[in-house]
């Protein structure tokens, strides 16, 4: 069989032409042109999305908050309106007790996104945060019996004050214990 000059010139030149390395560079570009996998998008996506997620948890809960509130207000008799008019004290621990269950619903919010991770520490906390409550109802009998006691309200206003610290200490301890997994995951990918 009879042989083309092509293939003849090729055989005879194989060895000159396995000796061209292609640029190094080259690898480089053709993997930017690559699509990009769809794992690794939803990887640089997933911090916004846990951020949009708590953002529109606070927004709800912020909402409902208000919703409650001005249901409570509408079912207010008009003897207790006067009763509130007559004693500002009694005023500034109704903004005071809004301002600080709003502070406490928008930082439970954000503690829900560590939730799915640390779902017993979320428990202990609701358990805790009960106990207070319950305190905190029967500082409030002993508001009314103390005709408004400055030092009954300062209790109250603290148990809030107290919930906040607690909410804040969690999430700086779990922010810290977050940002100290990606870097382990990190390093442990790369061994």
């Amino acid at each position: 069989m009879k042989k083309d000059k092509l293939e003849q010139f090729v055989q005879e030149n194989a060895g000159g032409f396995n000796t061209l390395e292609p640029p190094a560079m080259a690898w480089e570009v053709i993997e930017k042109e690559l699509p990009v996998a769809r794992e690794q998008l939803i990887k640089k996506l997933w911090p916004y999305a846990w951020k949009v997620a708590a953002a529109v948890l606070i927004f709800a809960s912020a909402w409902m908050l208000n919703d409650y509130a001005d249901l409570n207000g509408r079912k207010e008799t008009a003897g207790q309106r006067r009763e509130s008019a007559e004693n500002p004290v009694l005023n500034e621990l109704q903004d005071a007790e809004a301002y600080y269950t709003s502070q406490i619903s928008s930082k439970q919010a954000e503690l829900a996104a560590f939730a799915s991770e640390h779902p017993e520490i979320i428990e202990d906390l609701k358990k805790e945060f009960r106990e207070m409550d319950k305190k905190k109802a029967a500082l409030k009998d002993d508001l009314e019996e103390s005709n408004a006691d400055e030092k009954v309200i300062e209790a109250i206003i603290l148990s809030y004050r107290v919930k906040i610290e607690i909410l804040d200490e969690m999430l700086q301890e779990l922010r810290r214990s977050g940002s100290d997994q990606p870097a382990q995951k990190s390093a442990d990918t790369e061994l």
